[in-house]
């Protein structure tokens, strides 16, 4: 989450001065060009941490873990953008409170992302499997 920030952070005051960006094809705006290098640079850093720091107990094939982790950062990419763009436009003449609404929102973001690899992507037990059946 640290990270995510920081880069957000980086990319929103040093590297992305205007208020749209153009990436040749594709025009957003600085919040959007901002959020993509956070999450280049944060999703493969965290899976690498959450699959071998914090939930080494899961018996889960890496693949299946991947899968896992990159669907619950589609919906953490979805969540954050429609949360931040929310707050960024009740906030539009307060660039410091833009800062604050991403760190906001990422502690909301954690939270759910925590719940969400505990049960799920990194859980102990394969969901769905079959318990044997006594005769």
């Amino acid at each position: 989450m640290l990270l995510g920030i920081l880069s957000y952070y980086f990319a929103y005051f040093f590297i992305f001065k205007t208020e749209e960006v153009n990436f040749g094809l594709l025009v957003v705006q600085r919040e959007t060009a901002s959020l993509f290098v956070d999450y280049s640079i944060a999703i493969p850093t965290s899976f690498l941490l959450n699959k071998y720091i914090i939930f080494t107990h899961s018996q889960l094939k890496g693949r299946v873990q991947l899968f896992r982790f990159l669907n619950l950062q589609f919906i953490n990419i979805l969540a954050n953008y429609v949360l931040l763009k929310f707050l960024l436009e009740l906030l539009r003449d307060y660039p410091t409170l833009a800062v604050l609404s991403r760190i906001l929102v990422s502690v909301l973001m954690a939270l759910f992302s925590y719940l969400y690899q505990h049960y799920f992507t990194f859980s102990v037990k394969k969901i769905g499997s079959k318990k044997e059946k006594k005769h």
